[in-house]
């Protein structure tokens, strides 16, 4: 006779006298090539899990999966006022896989105690974020690469007119937002700041203008994503809404590397100092000038 606990939940099936299919505690019962066979479920030892030198590879796994899911929920939750109702389930799985390899990426600590900050200094993990799709209507795929460059004045960019209206139904204006997305991965600071806004007409003659992206006015981090939008203005033929998001580019901010190798708690005392000194942003908010086209540099 089996005595049951309060509360006890029992997934087994009884068949027979003492005969049962299914889990029952800590066995389990089940019909295998005609024949019944019953096995006890093994018990994880947690503080085995968490000392033991043969686990050792699976807690730096451990770590690095729960730096990056942390990293990645900083990365939406900053843009999560103007992603949400765009973007499809497949997009907080690619910024968690694109997490994971920027993290794999820092080539100057071991495994398990890799940084996110460190792993962006590689320039395949700065091009694996402008390629990443955060929302693009299939229609206007090809405003990625090639709507936005950056000139030879790093603080000038260009936008191409033309490519805007691509298609008869994409209404008769379109606003292109730029944007500073400012992260500290290890800091665990993310902050969104608008930068610029462009409103563009159907019928202008221009193929291309300059712009130039004011400084930024917030604390500088370590990294800044520029993250830029084209959204259709409303009309009486067609509604309001995104068409499209992604990353332009990738910038280092010294400002926020000079902190980089202290302890966290000092991190946040270096950085308040440079920002109440005044050196919290660079002399220019664009570190580095080169033209982006199909994600590769051609000049």
């Amino acid at each position: 006779m089996t005595v049951l606990r309060e509360n006890q939940i029992v997934m087994a099936k009884q068949t027979g006298v003492f005969k049962f299919k299914g889990k029952l505690g800590n066995t389990v019962s089940y019909i295998l090539n005609g024949e019944k066979v019953t096995r006890t479920i093994g018990v994880l030892d947690r503080e085995k899990m968490r000392t033991a030198p043969q686990y050792a590879e699976t807690r730096k796994n451990q770590s690095e999966f729960s730096v990056a899911t942390k990293a990645g929920q900083m990365f939406r939750q900053a843009m999560k006022h103007m992603t949400h109702g765009y973007t499809n389930y497949q997009y907080p799985m690619d910024v968690m896989s694109l997490m994971i390899n920027t993290l794999r990426a820092d080539d100057t600590q071991p495994k398990g105690y890799k940084q996110l900050n460190n792993g962006l200094k590689n320039p395949e993990s700065q091009m694996a974020f402008r390629r990443l799709n955060i929302y693009s209507k299939k229609s206007c795929r090809h405003f990625k690469g090639s709507l936005m460059e950056t000139t030879s004045d790093p603080m000038v960019y260009k936008l191409n007119r033309h490519l805007l209206w691509g298609k008869a139904n994409d209404g008769d204006k379109k606003t292109v937002r730029l944007g500073y997305l400012h992260i500290d991965f290890e800091g665990g600071r993310a902050n969104y700041e608008p930068a610029l806004s462009i409103t563009c007409t159907r019928n202008e003659a221009a193929q291309h203008s300059e712009h130039t992206l004011p400084t930024s006015t917030e604390e500088m981090t370590p990294w800044t994503f520029l993250i830029v939008q084209v959204w259709r203005e409303s009309d009486v033929y067609a509604p309001a809404g995104m068409m499209f998001m992604s990353v332009l580019d990738v910038i280092e901010n010294k400002a926020g590397t000079d902190c980089i190798d202290l302890s966290p708690a000092d991190q946040s005392i270096c950085r308040v100092s440079l920002f109440k000194s005044g050196h919290h942003t660079p002399e220019e908010p664009v570190s580095k000038a080169v033209f982006y086209h199909d994600y590769g540099e051609i000049g």
